[in-house]
């Protein structure tokens, strides 16, 4: 059992009051002495229980003893009454004295039996409200998974909706003889010249290199734009700038943020695009 779920528990409580099996106040004073915070609760409750002791006790005014057994006497000598008469009437009223001391123990007995009622209540309440506080949070996080489920459909379905679309042309790129396990694919609408870029193998890229892709277009390279690739995540399609009358496309790794013009030998995939 945690510390948190011991204080709630009411054990410490059943402890200050004494009412423990000496086996069960041994394992509070260990918890006690484990954990600050179960001794900082028992102080607590201790300082709770005389604050409500003092409340509710109330002391006899100076010399109201003497003065019972004062009255008692002059009354007794007032009726012609023996001293055992005496003794007996103040037996008797002693026996009330006790009454009535029996009475208002009685009565703090029942206060702190309310007290202990009140601390465990308060440690079940304290409970329910670190279960709720728990189930809030895997609700939580069950929502947030959900949500990442959602939009990763949506992704796809998305993808899925480029890729068949027939105006959209595959064009595959195979790695080079520098990079023979690589392969990339552009996906180029030739009526809108949207380029859509996925990835299916390349190195993850340093920090301080981009990839870059290119477009020949009239015999020239010309930029589609920079990515990285992260060797853990899944590579989705790609938005890439817009490319009208490309004959063929290529990626290269440059430098953090692009080059002006490809790095031939940094080559990694080509592929030309096949006419129809």
């Amino acid at each position: 059992m945690n510390k948190e779920a011991y204080i709630a528990s009411g054990q410490l409580e059943l402890y200050v009051l004494g009412e423990l099996t000496p086996a069960e106040a041994a394992e509070v004073e260990a918890m006690a002495e484990r954990y600050p915070e179960v001794r900082q609760e028992i102080l607590g409750i201790e300082a709770a229980l005389e604050v409500m002791a003092t409340q509710n006790g109330v002391a006899p005014r100076a010399g109201l003893r003497e003065e019972i057994i004062q009255t008692i006497t002059a009354s007794g000598n007032a009726r012609g009454e023996t001293a055992s008469t005496q003794a007996a009437r103040s037996k008797g009223k002693a026996k009330t004295i006790s009454l009535l001391r029996y009475g208002i123990a009685a009565s703090l007995a029942a206060a702190l039996i309310a007290t202990v009622f009140a601390f465990y209540f308060r440690g079940q309440w304290k409970d329910t409200e670190q279960r709720l506080s728990s189930v809030l949070t895997q609700n939580q996080q069950i929502a947030n998974q959900y949500k990442a489920v959602q939009q990763e459909a949506q992704q796809l379905s998305q993808e899925n909706a480029i890729i068949t679309n027939p105006d959209f042309r595959a064009v595959a790129m195979p790695g080079v003889e520098a990079s023979p396990g690589s392969l990339a694919y552009v996906y180029w609408n030739q009526g809108s010249d949207q380029v859509y870029l996925k990835v299916n193998t390349l190195p993850a890229n340093s920090t301080d290199k981009q990839y870059q892709l290119w477009a020949i277009v009239d015999g020239k390279p010309v930029s589609a734009g920079v990515f990285d690739v992260d060797g853990n995540a899944p590579q989705r399609l790609v938005q890439m700038q817009d490319i009208e009358n490309a004959s063929a496309f290529a990626v290269t790794l440059e430098p953090q943020g692009g080059s002006a013009s490809p790095t031939l030998e940094a080559m990694v995939v080509q592929g030309a695009v096949e006419n129809t």
